[in-house]
């Protein structure tokens, strides 16, 4: 079996795999702009891997006593994302050319992982707290305070980028700022392919999978506030009505302020009040220690959430998958790692002589997570 296709053939492995990197490497949609990182050891899904963490520094007054290591710390993150796409092929499409399993094949596989990919990241804007809401009809005033959000929380310039629905797109495609010469350097490349190029410091991208954000509807009949005093990085509380009547749900997606700090926090998870009472899970953790009775302000409005975010906030954390297969003899198995991008996907091979056809597999693992919260910010639309 692992001869079956010597390297050099039109099906070699290696040859394919590293095409649906390639091809994904295009096709990379948010993964292009956050924080990636790789574990180099075979993972299984499920598995918890370990991936490096952007070092921050403290500039000191000089002259400097003791020198920073480069030694950036890691983040574990658990790789729960396992999925693929699996290509049965006949004797007769077996004489088809490189070129045409590529177009006919490849191609659409290597796309199919990258949607998947996009779409678990997508699925973290939820969890970011920050936002600013759009003006009804797409003007530049989005761009430029939702900038402001990320700048009021002393977020990095640089390496900032701005994910749009199709709707938000559309309307600045039509805005003279994007694409007439006179006013943008970028105008004609606008006219030319849509793409709306770096303005207001954020490469700017439509998304075809920002999330549609349906609100909870929760109903204090007075006013919100903790049931019981809580500790700095809870990642839960619980939430009754001053008045005792708490009603309605909560949802994914939904914000909310506790007085005494101005961090805000998202709701991670649906839930429901039943007796004056709600628990709710929340990202990030409490910023500090509150009190008992501590009001709390809920921001529950649908909206699409575009995503305006510095690279930092969100990562993407690939791992290999096993391929003790190929070691039996079992299957033609390859696994292969873009040093670039930290992409990783396997291929592999087997032959079903009874239905006489090629079977081609390609997988990948991977999980996403938000490192910092307070590095993005939604663009309400």
């Amino acid at each position: 079996m692992a001869n079956l296709f010597p390297a050099g053939s039109p099906w070699d492995p290696y040859q394919y795999a590293n095409t649906v990197i390639a091809e994904l490497r295009k096709k990379l949609g948010l993964a292009s702009a956050v924080f990636r990182g790789f574990d180099k050891t075979p993972s299984s899904k499920g598995s918890t891997i370990k991936i490096p963490k952007p070092q921050s520094f403290t500039a000191q007054d000089m002259p400097i006593s003791t020198a920073d290591d480069l030694k950036p710390g890691t983040e574990d993150l658990v790789v729960d994302q396992h999925k693929g796409v699996l290509i049965g092929m006949t004797d007769k499409e077996l004489t088809f050319s490189r070129e045409e399993v590529i177009n006919m094949h490849i191609s659409p596989a290597a796309y199919a992982i990258a949607d998947a990919i996009d779409q678990s990241l997508a699925a973290k804007i939820k969890h970011v707290p920050w936002y600013h809401q759009a003006e009804s009809t797409a003007a530049v005033k989005d761009i430029t305070q939702v900038g402001k959000v990320l700048n009021d929380n002393n977020v990095p310039d640089g390496m900032r980028f701005l994910a749009l629905n199709n709707e938000r797109v559309a309307g600045y495609q039509e805005l003279a700022v994007f694409h007439q010469a006179n006013t943008s350097a970028d105008g004609d490349q606008t006219q030319r392919t849509g793409e709306l190029g770096e303005k207001f410091g954020f490469r700017i991208f439509n998304n075809r999978n920002i999330p549609d954000y349906t609100a909870g509807a929760l109903s204090p009949g007075t006013q919100a506030q903790l049931n019981a005093a809580a500790s700095k990085g809870d990642t839960q509380i619980v939430v009754k009505d001053s008045g005792g009547v708490l009603t309605g749900t909560a949802k994914e997606g939904d914000t909310l302020v506790i007085a005494g700090h101005t961090q805000r926090y998202a709701v991670t998870a649906d839930a429901s009040a039943g007796s004056n009472l709600i628990t709710l899970n929340i990202y990030p953790g409490l910023a500090q220690d509150y009190a008992e009775n501590a009001n709390i302000t809920f921001r529950q409005v649908s909206k699409a959430l575009n995503l305006a975010a510095h690279r930092d906030a969100i990562a993407l954390g690939m791992a290999p998958l096993d391929t003790t297969a190929a070691r039996l003899g079992l299957a033609v198995m390859v696994t292969v790692t873009d040093p670039v991008t930290g992409l990783a996907i396997r291929l592999t091979y087997w032959y079903d002589g009874k239905e006489s056809k090629l079977y081609a597999r390609v997988d990948a693992l991977w999980g996403v997570k938000i490192l910092d919260a307070n590095k993005a910010a939604r663009l309400e639309s």
